[in-house]
């Protein structure tokens, strides 16, 4: 059993891909793209939000800034459109249990608080980092160095979870375990430098 674990939020804790995919298709069609939303799920999977909308940008001669700023207006309408992950808040209390602390690291901006508030997650965490911390964002393990370095954590009983590559990436920059949470229809698919590959929350506890 890890001592720690540091969180991704979205698709990993919480099942929020259909409020951020559905803002995408809404802003992509005042663009004048024809994305279709499966092909918009792989590509933020596959990626970032912010990746997709500087590609956008950039095919459609629109400024990013504005595209972001109208996407966090049409997600923040769909906040109480996210659920949890099954087995999140069993896996949660396990661990911590266990005696293992718990952090979140996530590119997730404001809303981070009220989401985890509404869903009953905010005890379980010493310290969540958000967007508003103004680190480098995933790849860079920046984040995640930080709560390491705060709260003194051993780099090898400290794991990072999340759902994407970037989030194996982000573990592998700051030198702690990356654990891969990839459900049977994830797009991700693992390339080896995972520490580990979960399909299901509760395989921590085993």
């Amino acid at each position: 059993m890890l001592k720690a674990y540091i969180w991704d939020l979205d698709g990993t804790l919480l099942d929020s891909y259909g409020a951020i995919v559905s803002s995408l298709v809404a802003v992509a069609r005042e663009t004048g793209a024809a994305d279709t939303f499966d092909e918009i799920m792989s590509a933020v999977k596959r990626g970032a939000v912010s990746a997709y909308l500087r590609d956008l940008a950039a095919w459609f001669g629109r400024d990013y800034d504005g595209l972001y700023r109208r996407y966090r207006e049409i997600s923040h309408e769909k906040l109480r459109d996210i659920t949890l992950i099954p087995g999140a808040a069993e896996t949660l209390e396990a661990l911590r249990s266990a005696g293992a602390a718990h952090f979140v690291y996530t590119h997730r901006g404001a809303s981070t608080a009220q989401v985890l508030r509404r869903l009953g997650l905010t005890e379980y965490f010493t310290e969540i980092v958000t967007f508003e911390y103004g680190f480098p964002p995933k790849p860079s393990g920046a984040g995640v160095e930080y709560l390491v370095e705060k709260y003194g954590l051993e780099k090898e009983s400290t794991a990072y979870v999340g759902d994407r590559t970037i989030d194996v990436l982000c573990a592998k920059d700051a030198g702690v375990k990356a654990v891969l949470y990839c459900p049977e229809d994830s797009p991700v698919r693992p390339t080896g430098e995972e520490d580990r590959v979960i399909r299901h929350l509760r395989e921590l506890t085993e």
